[in-house]
Order: structure tokens, then C-alpha cells, then sequence
């Protein structure tokens, strides 16, 4: 018995883990400041000491502080490997305010932790809001606030950037964005009727100021609040230090580098780009003002960034684990990476296979929403359709295309289907956009059944007007395309993007060809995972492609039911 394989997490997925505990913690956190809207003895009673309990354990605090080092450590280590700080403005955004998060934390952090394990400090939200409200109200409230924003935007960043390609994200992202909004203003809200409390308790409470207000000079609590300052300063100096000797090194090795010869990168024989070596081919594009289209970050997930090495490839190094699940989940061939993985060590020729467009006034294609999915198309399209209008006034060719463009197209959303284009009788629908490729096949040839029989309905029906039956064809093919917004940015319709509807397109156009009615490729029946003996197994010429496609030809409506 063969043994089974372990797959090692990859460093992505270890800083992702610690950072979604982190945001656990900052979730679990601000439902504890929420209960302040009930008084501060709510906040202290339910949200500190129910609420917030498992987190100030040993094992809560560990694992807390393992987070927060594995997840500022892998950080700090992309950075460093960073060969330009040029990148997408979300990206911008989710670096700066993880870097500029710990600034703020560690004072947070050194008096509500260090304070309290170190010197017995009291650890309760009466002394932390008696420091907001009365010590420190111009320094430590701003501060705070501060914090918990920007700790929950960096978070929100990375759950959304994590999950953007879930096929049930875009249904829940509008629910998970109110909830990301909501929670903090709750939070916020809490703290501030909290504080009310604690300034009016301070005023009317004999002996509130005493038991939580600053400790009185000279005595051992004074000294152990100094002393916690001065735990402050000295790691928010050693954080900055750490961050700008990241950078020096950065700086340093850009320095060397340029002393090097360097590589280059032949972009499909148009453009050659020389860098340093280390620089991966993403941010080679970057670097050089070179459009290269990345969904996803450059985290390997999405693909979108896939090039064809035309030049150079066995002196690359072997694809990782992250690069390698990818490009297996999309079925890609051999010479074909991912530019944000590959960090070539000699001259390469690379051919960018999604394009990249910078959008202008007109139509855009917002790959920023694009989710990159298997998805099966179905294209059908009338035959001979300009004879419909031989002798006929238009409004009576109009009513015959629009009777057949309503019979197709409720017999293809019947099965799921999404209709993403109607031009004149040509209709071209997508399957599978929820991500489930295996049914999204299997209802697109349900669907081809379908529109036959109901193509058909629409010649009997009028049988009288057109003389002859309507004669059409169909092409389905399944393949991997990028689904998104397409269009003007407020008239944007969902469509998918690649060679998956080209495909199809073709196959519908050989019907006439092949003397068939329906042209289905083998990978849609391979996806599907059922069998068809009844079809006839052949092969066509696809313009664009090297090889013959392997596809079944269907002639009569009966086929459709074996």
C-alpha cells in the first residue's frame, strides 16, 4: 500500500492562519467593548470577564503572542523579498497599516498585558477607561481608536483578499461587509458610553478615583507604571529599528544587484526588460510599467498572472507546493507558470496568456471582482437567419428571433444556466458559476435538450409564418475562464472571460459543417463524468489550436436522452 503524501503548509497559508486567530481575538475583542453600551460594570462583568476569559488564559495568551510574532515575522520576510514597492493601492493599503499597527499596539499591549503579568497592575476596564477618559484623554483615547480601526481594516483586507475567489463570496460579501462595518461602530459606540460612565462615576463615586485613577507619586504603583513606559518606548523603538533595518537590507541589496549583470525577460519578442536577478516575473511587469493582470495579490491563488515560457524554461526552478496546486486546478500544460511564483536566475522568454487592458472611458473588465472558475458554454445560434427576412415587414422577423431568443433562453436558465450575451439570434450562456464544474456541465447538456425541444415547439408553433423548421446549431465546451463585471463601470453585466466561449462559438459555427445540430467537446462529457454512447465520437479543427479537439456530434433529439 503506497503511503499517502503530506502536504506541508505553505508559508501563505501559516501567516493566513495566524492572522485569521488575530482577527478572532479582534472580533471577540470589540463584542467585549460592545457591552459598554450597557454601563461599565456590563463591560467589566460580561466582556472582560466572560467574553474575554479564554484569551487571558496561559494557553490564550501563548497562543495569541505565537500569532503575532509568526504573522509580523512572515510579514516583515515578503517585504524584505519585495524587489519594489509598486503594487495595486489595496495592496498599498493592507502593507501600511500592517506595518503601522504594532506602533500603536505595543503601548495597548505593554500596559494591559506586561503591566498586569509583570508588576500586578489592576486588569480591569475600570482602570483602562479611567486612563482614557481622565489620565490620558487627548493621548491614549485618539490612540485607541486609531488602533482598533486600523487593526480591523488590515484584518477586513485579508479576509477579503483570502476569500474574493470562493464561488459563494460574491453572494455573502455584501452581508460580510455590513457585519465588518456594524462590529467596530459597536465597538466604538461601547467604549464611548463606557467612558461616560466612568467620568461620571469618577465625579459622584466616593473612592472610584482612588481604587482606579493614576497611582500616587512615589508609591510602588507609580514606579510600576514607569516602568511599563519605559517597556514602550523601548519596544516601539526596537520595532521601528527592525523595520527600517528590513528596509536598509533592501536597499542594500537593491544596491548590489544593480552592480550585477542582471537577466532578462523577453516579453513574446517585443519588449526586453533587463532587472537583478531575484525579481519574479510579476514584478519584472510591475517594475517596468508593463500591464500584467494579478487578481489575487500575487498569492498564487487566482492564476490570472499565467505565462507562457517560450524561452528558457528547464532553468527554472520546479513549481512549490502553492504554484503547483494552482496550476493543477486549472488543468495548465506544460511550459505554463504563474509570473508572481517564478523568480527566474537567467534570461527567459515569457508570453502573458490573460490580458491586461487599462481601462479608459469605455468598456472595462473589473478583474478586481473577476473569480477565476471552470465553467461550461453553451452557444446556440440560428441558421440561415437572414431568409427569415425575405419578404417579410422587419416587426414580423423581430416577433419569429424574439420567439426563439424567449424559447432558448428560458430553456437554458431552466437549467441554471446564466445568459451573458444576445446578439441578433446568436446566444451565448455560461454554466457553473456557483464553482461546481462537475454539475455545471452536466446542466449545460440537460440545457441542450432543452433548447432543442423547445426550438422545435417554436417552428410547429408557427409552422404557418416560416414554411420551414428553424434550423440551428449548438456548441458547449467547458474549460477555465474568468468570471466578472464586464462593460461601462455602470452598466456592467456578468461575463466570462477566455477561450471557454470562443470554443464554444467555434463548435456551434461546424454544426453546419459536420452535418449535425449540437457539437459537444469531450471535456465537457469528461467533466460531466457521465456517458453518451448513443453520440458520435469525433475530432475538429479549432482555429487556435495546435491539435484536433476531441467532440461528439449529435444529430437527432433522441440522442440527448441516452
Amino acid at each position: 500500500m503506497r503511503a499517502s503524501r503530506v502536504k506541508l503548509p505553505t508559508e501563505r497559508s501559516v501567516r493566513l492562519a495566524a492572522g485569521l486567530v488575530m482577527y478572532a481575538y479582534a472580533a471577540c475583542h470589540f463584542i467585549s467593548h460592545a457591552t459598554g453600551l450597557f454601563l461599565l460594570d456590563a463591560l467589566q462583568e460580561v466582556g472582560h470577564n466572560i467574553l474575554l476569559a479564554p484569551w487571558r488564559t496561559p494557553v490564550g495568551l501563548t497562543i495569541l503572542l505565537t500569532c503575532f510574532l509568526v504573522h509580523l515575522g512572515l510579514g516583515l520576510w515578503a517585504l524584505y523579498r519585495r524587489r519594489h514597492l509598486r503594487m495595486p493601492a489595496i495592496e498599498a493599503w493592507q502593507l501600511g497599516l500592517g506595518l503601522l499597527a504594532p506602533v500603536l499596539l505595543i503601548p495597548h499591549v505593554a500596559d494591559a498585558r506586561l503591566g498586569v503579568l509583570l508588576y500586578g497592575l489592576d486588569d480591569s476596564y475600570f482602570r483602562v477607561l479611567y486612563l482614557f477618559w481622565l489620565t490620558e484623554p487627548g493621548v491614549a483615547l485618539p490612540r485607541q481608536f486609531a488602533l482598533l480601526l486600523l487593526v480591523w481594516i488590515h484584518g477586513s483586507i485579508g479576509i477579503h483578499m483570502w476569500l474574493r475567489f470562493r464561488p459563494w463570496y460574491p453572494r455573502a460579501r455584501a452581508g460580510l461587509a455590513a457585519a465588518a462595518l456594524l462590529l467596530p461602530l459597536l465597538a466604538v459606540l461601547g467604549i464611548v458610553n463606557a467612558g461616560w460612565d466612568t467620568a461620571l462615576r469618577a465625579a459622584v463615586e466616593p473612592g472610584f478615583a482612588a481604587a482606579h485613577g493614576p497611582p500616587p507619586p512615589g508609591t510602588p504603583e507609580a514606579a510600576a507604571g514607569a516602568a511599563v513606559g519605559l517597556i514602550t518606548d523601548w519596544l516601539q523603538t526596537g520595532y521601528v529599528a527592525l523595520v527600517a533595518a528590513v528596509l536598509a537590507l533592501r536597499a542594500l541589496r537593491a544596491a548590489l544587484e544593480r552592480r550585477s549583470l542582471g537577466i532578462h525577460i523577453d516579453y513574446s519578442g517585443s519588449r526586453r526588460v533587463r532587472v537583478p536577478r531575484g525579481f519574479s516575473i510579476l514584478e519584472t511587469s510591475r517594475w517596468a510599467g508593463i500591464p500584467h493582470a494579478s487578481v489575487c495579490g500575487a498569492r498564487g491563488r487566482c492564476s490570472t498572472c499565467r505565462v507562457r515560457i517560450t524561452r528558457g524554461l528547464d532553468s527554472l526552478a520546479p513549481p512549490a507546493l502553492a504554484e503547483r496546486a494552482t496550476l493543477d486546478r486549472i488543468g495548465a500544460p506544460h511550459g505554463v507558470r504563474l509570473a508572481c511564483q517564478v523568480r527566474p536566475r537567467s534570461d527567459v522568454g515569457v508570453r502573458p496568456l490573460v490580458p491586461a487592458r487599462r481601462p479608459l472611458d469605455g468598456l472595462r473588465v473589473a478583474l478586481d471582482e473577476g473569480r477565476e472558475l471552470t465553467v461550461t458554454a453553451l452557444c446556440v445560434d440560428l441558421r440561415d437567419s437572414t431568409q427569415l427576412a425575405a419578404g417579410r415587414l422587419p416587426f414580423d422577423a423581430v416577433f419569429i428571433v424574439d420567439r426563439y431568443v424567449q424559447a432558448a433562453t428560458s430553456a437554458i436558465r431552466a437549467h441554471g444556466g446564466h445568459i451573458t450575451s444576445v446578439a441578433g439570434d446568436g446566444i451565448m450562456s455560461a454554466f457553473g458559476a456557483d464553482g461546481n464544474a462537475a454539475a455545471g456541465a452536466r446542466h449545460a447538456i440537460s440545457a441542450v435538450a432543452e433548447v432543442w425541444a423547445a426550438i422545435e415547439k417554436v417552428s410547429e408553433e408557427l409552422s404557418g409564418e416560416i414554411g420551414s423548421p428553424l434550423r440551428f446549431g449548438i456548441g458547449v465546451h467547458c474549460g477555465a475562464s474568468v468570471l466578472g463585471p464586464v462593460g461601462l463601470p455602470d452598466q456592467a453585466t456578468i461575463q466570462f472571460l477566455g477561450d471557454t466561449g470562443n470554443v464554444a462559438a467555434r463548435l456551434e459555427g461546424l454544426t453546419k459543417e459536420m452535418s449535425c445540430v449540437a457539437i459537444v467537446s469531450a471535456a465537457t462529457v469528461d467533466a460531466a463524468g457521465t456517458q453518451y454512447p448513443s453520440w458520435q465520437q469525433g475530432q475538429v479543427d479549432v482555429r487556435g489550436r495546435d491539435q484536433p479537439l476531441p467532440v461528439f456530434l449529435i444529430h437527432r433529439l433522441e440522442q440527448m436522452g441516452t
